[in-house]
């Protein structure tokens, strides 16, 4: 019983992790952030994703998560307001140093004709620092440079294994009202550059697994890939926003093309969400 409570809360906290990493990409501008929210919110959080089995699979899968979801603002830390944790002390005007998240769907090989009868791909999650500058700012839009660094995992809820790491510098721009009232529009563009154990998560064929379709191969690290990003949310009322988002995936170059797992140069994401504050407090911030 221990055990399958353990694994369960570990399922909702990478899947909040998950929530916050997709979430972000339509986040609120810094400028007056917080002005007039409530102090708390408790609510859920549902979402319907379709996207690549991997970096530049040909295979896609869909996916629908619904998950609760818990925001405090304090003065100087805040929870799941546009990140996981946020230590609002090292916030400055023009820089930001904030925590890193990313996130990906495991996958069952043998529902992709290249990895038939390969080990499943696990769950994935990334966290690790983020430094952010402020590139440009007006009353409506902001562009940053965040820099980003992360360390990756997978895990299949009954153990972690470490996957490397990544780094990816990222120009995003946020410009407000730009398509309805009360929405967020964001765009990002982020090339992504892995460490070799990473690189081999994906695209490894170790000898016992090679066929006619797959032949031998060793990963190393380097370049990933670059990825555009769309997204937008907006408010129907004050408990209920919609959350849509798409992502390009631009392969071209890669370090590890050669690899037979390697099949699409170009591939895409889509996300649509809903966020349901079911109770808040009567406080709101200053």
């Amino acid at each position: 019983m221990n055990q399958l409570l353990s694994k369960l809360c570990a399922f909702i906290f990478l899947f909040t992790l998950m929530i916050s990493a997709y979430a972000n990409q339509g986040g609120a501008l810094s400028v007056d952030t917080t002005a007039g929210k409530p102090v708390w919110e408790v609510g859920v959080f549902a979402a319907a994703f379709r996207g690549p089995i991997y970096p530049a699979a040909a295979d896609y899968q869909n996916k629908f998560l619904p998950v609760p979801f818990v925001i405090y603002r304090g003065e100087k830390i805040r929870i799941g307001d546009e990140s996981l944790i946020k230590a609002i002390a090292v916030e400055k005007e023009r820089f930001k140093l904030d925590v890193s998240l990313g996130a990906a769907f495991n996958a069952d090989s043998d529902d992709s004709k290249i990895r038939e009868g390969m080990p499943d791909l696990d769950f994935m999650f990334e966290i690790g620092p983020e430094a952010s500058f402020l590139l440009q700012d007006n009353k409506v839009s902001e562009t940053w440079l965040n820099l980003q660094a992360r360390s990756v995992f997978s895990t299949d809820f009954s153990e972690v294994h470490h996957r490397g790491y990544v780094f990816q510098p990222e120009v995003s721009y946020k410009r407000e009202n730009l398509l309805f009232n009360d929405s967020r529009f964001y765009f990002s563009v982020s090339p992504t550059f892995a460490s070799a154990k990473t690189h081999q998560y994906f695209y490894d064929v170790e000898q016992q697994y090679v066929n006619a379709e797959r032949s031998f191969y060793q990963s190393s690290g380097g370049y990933l890939g670059t990825k555009v990003s769309v997204a937008n949310r907006f408010l129907v009322n004050k408990n209920l926003m919609v959350f849509v988002g798409t992502q390009l995936g631009f392969w071209q170059g890669a370090e590890n093309s050669a690899s037979d797992l390697f099949q699409e140069k170009i591939t895409y994401a889509f996300a649509l969400g809903v966020k349901w504050t079911m109770l808040q407090s009567s406080e709101h911030i200053n």
